[in-house]
């Protein structure tokens, strides 16, 4: 027995729209594998001379024609740098004609001596202050360095700074030892030492 719109709460309505709504969906679903499973055995079972027919022209067709394709796309693609290859030529024979410079060179750039301010190279680190006096060995000193990063010397000089640390945090363990621990340490004993002195 249906009850009147009226008297239908909020829950009854939402649970008829959910019913009908997922409903719909596996009809839909149904349908469509339905009709996948239909037309893909048909295409294999009920397949005429017109058909193969069709299917083989086809083929033929594209393998005379992508050749031809092929060099459609390489001409575009070609004629597209060509274009943008005399457009830079262009330009470069206008500021050439014009005789005007570029204010600031590429080498002055990369040499941290350009603009106002002057540039800075990638890489570049600046000198500290335990760096600062120290030579490495070919006898350069690093502040007098030109402006190109010498990747060598820095490799080299963070190197021996990372072994120095390591050797005075060796050495600090060591002075924290007792000798106790430094004869358990080398596996040593005072019977053993007196062991080898006897022998």
């Amino acid at each position: 027995m249906a009850t009147p719109e009226s008297t239908r709460n909020f829950g009854d309505v939402a649970a008829d729209a959910l019913n009908d709504f997922t409903t719909q969906i596996f009809g839909g679903l149904d349908s469509t594998v339905r009709r996948f499973c239909r037309n893909f055995y048909s295409t294999f079972v009920d397949v005429s001379a017109y058909r193969w027919t069709r299917i083989a022209l086809i083929v033929i067709a594209y393998l005379l024609l992508r050749p031809y394709i092929e060099k459609l796309f390489k001409w575009s693609y070609d004629r597209e740098k060509r274009k943008e290859k005399e457009k830079k030529e262009k330009q470069r024979l206008k500021q050439k004609a014009s005789g005007k410079k570029a204010k600031v060179s590429a080498n002055a750039l990369r040499g941290g001596r350009g603009g106002a301010e002057g540039g800075k190279v990638i890489g570049e680190v600046d000198n500290t202050e335990d760096e600062l006096g120290t030579e490495d060995e070919e006898g350069e000193d690093m502040a007098e360095a030109s402006g190109v990063p010498e990747w060598n010397k820095m490799a080299r000089k963070r190197q021996k700074k990372y072994l120095k640390n390591l050797e005075k945090q060796a050495y600090a363990s060591a002075d924290s030892l007792t000798d106790d621990q430094v004869l358990e340490l080398l596996d040593w004993s005072e019977e053993e030492e007196e062991g080898a002195k006897k022998a």
